[in-house]
Order: structure tokens, then sequence, then C-alpha cells
């Protein structure tokens, strides 16, 4: 529960995020979350007066009608591996039609281009002259290709591995691999929304952890998982940071803390909370 002084704060920001268009797009909201954060509020709270306020004042939540959209496209696609031109109708209008109360839907550009990363990723036949025209899935973007140049040390010595690497691969399935693919995607998204660990069950920290369970040895696409592990890791270090230069010792440690979790760059880690005076002197 928010206190007075950071639920007006958050109120505002939302409303300030929302007067001109009626629309909270997922980069407007994942700063809300971003800077909530940094004031100690929990991505749970900060979901829940998003919600609260978007629904007072007919706003509309890119970020939940993102996620409306990838429900229908699983339920429209999951058995058959298929979207037909009506279920892309029929999907599209769902969520490009304002809602009962709303005064917007979802952005059609923002529409079109989840249906054709959904169906590029998770390798869905998409029945309709638009499946030609090569649009990128959702990714971390910026943030990734910072970190890209720490990870390519470890890129360059999975790549050595050569057919030794090959041969474990096969023990992946192409189920596996749609699953895995699919996973990266939400990963993606859950980043591009600012919930890299929180809340635990809807993060881009639990579809890492079940890519792990999927491929426990790292065979397929384990590059991107690190770039994504990578990116997340690097957020919080750059988070502690800011919270160092303010003095907030409990923050500092809160990101790293957070940062471990992603069981990921260690080293670098600790060589920041050496840094901070977090860890006892080496003797």
């Amino acid at each position: 529960m928010l206190n007075a002084i950071d639920q007006a704060w958050l109120d505002n920001r939302i409303l300030a995020a929302i007067d001109d268009d009626d629309y909270l797009d997922v980069a407007e909201e994942k700063r809300i979350k971003e800077e909530g954060a940094a004031r100690g509020m929990s991505i749970k709270d900060i979901e829940l007066s998003v919600r609260t306020t978007l629904e007072k004042h007919g706003a509309a939540c890119e970020r939940l009608l993102i996620d409306e959209l990838d429900r229908l496209l699983h339920q429209f696609t999951d058995n058959d591996r298929k979207l037909d031109p009506k279920e892309e109708r029929d999907a599209l209008d769902k969520v490009i039609r304002p809602a009962l109360g709303k005064k917007k839907g979802l952005d059609p550009r923002v529409a079109e281009e989840y249906v054709s990363s959904f169906c590029t990723v998770a390798g869905i036949v998409r029945s309709t002259e638009r499946n030609k025209r090569l649009i990128p899935s959702l990714a971390i973007g910026a943030v990734l290709l910072a970190v890209t140049s720490l990870v390519g040390v470890d890129y360059l010595r999975k790549a050595e591995q050569g057919s030794a690497g090959e041969a474990s691969a096969a023990l992946i399935n192409g189920k596996d691999k749609a699953e895995i693919d699919d996973l990266i995607r939400r990963a993606n998204q859950f980043v591009e929304m600012a919930q890299y660990t929180d809340p635990p069950e809807k993060s881009a920290k639990s579809c890492l952890d079940r890519i792990k369970l999927v491929d426990p040895s790292g065979e397929y696409r384990s590059q991107d998982v690190k770039a994504i592990s990578s990116a997340i890791v690097y957020h919080y270090i750059a988070l502690a940071e800011k919270s160092r230069g303010s003095d907030d010792a409990a923050g500092t440690e809160k990101w790293l803390e957070r940062a471990k979790l992603l069981n990921t760059d260690i080293e670098v880690i600790r060589e920041k909370q050496r840094q901070f005076g977090l860890l006892p002197e080496e003797k």
C-alpha cells in the first residue's frame, strides 16, 4: 500500500502522461514504473494505480491491450499454427475499437506490428499479404545495444565450441524451439514494460527461468538469453549508482540484490558491491 505522498505523486504522474491523448503507451508506462521503482514503489502498486486512474478517465493502456491481443492470437493459433484473415480481423477489431467506457483503442500501427512480430517469432502461417512485410519484433533495443560489447567475448567463446555444441543442440526439438522463441518475445515485452523481475510471475526473469527449464544446457538462442539478462543487470546497476549518488544506501543495496537474481555478470555485480563498500574487505 502506498503512502499518501507517493500515491499523490503517482496519480499526478499518470495523469500528466495521458492528458494529451487519453492513451498510455508502453514507453510512457515504462518511464513511470522506473521512476516509481526508484522511489521504492512496487510494480504491483504502480500497475494498480495505472489501471484505476485510466479506468476513471476512460484512457487506454497500451500494455493491457497488447496483452489482450497476445491472448487472442494464442487462442486462434495454438492448435493449428495458422492465422487466417477472419481470425486476424477479429483479433484486431477487438483491441483497436475502443472498449466500453474507453476513449481510445490500441494504436493500429502498434497492433499491426505486434501481429507481424507474433507470427514471425512463433512461426505462425499468416494468410494475408501483410505477412510478406518484415517487421521486427518488440525488443530491448537501445539497452541491448549498450551491452552487446560487454557480452561479445562470451558469444565468441560459445561459437568456438563448434561441433560439440551442434550435437547437443539436437536435443532441442522443434516444439522446444518454438516455446523458447515465444518466451524470448515475451521477455522482451516485459523489458519494454519495465517488468524485469517484479511481479515474479509476470516478468522478464520468469520467462528466462522457464527457458532454462526447457533448455538447461543453453544450446538454443543462448546469446539472446544472455543479452536480455545482461541488459537487466546493467539497468539495475545504473539504478544502484543513482541511489548511491543520492546517499540512499538501502536503495543501492536493493538494486544490486535485484541484479543478482539474474544469475549472470556476477563478477560485475560483486565489483560494484566492493566499490560501494557492501562486501567485507578481503584479507
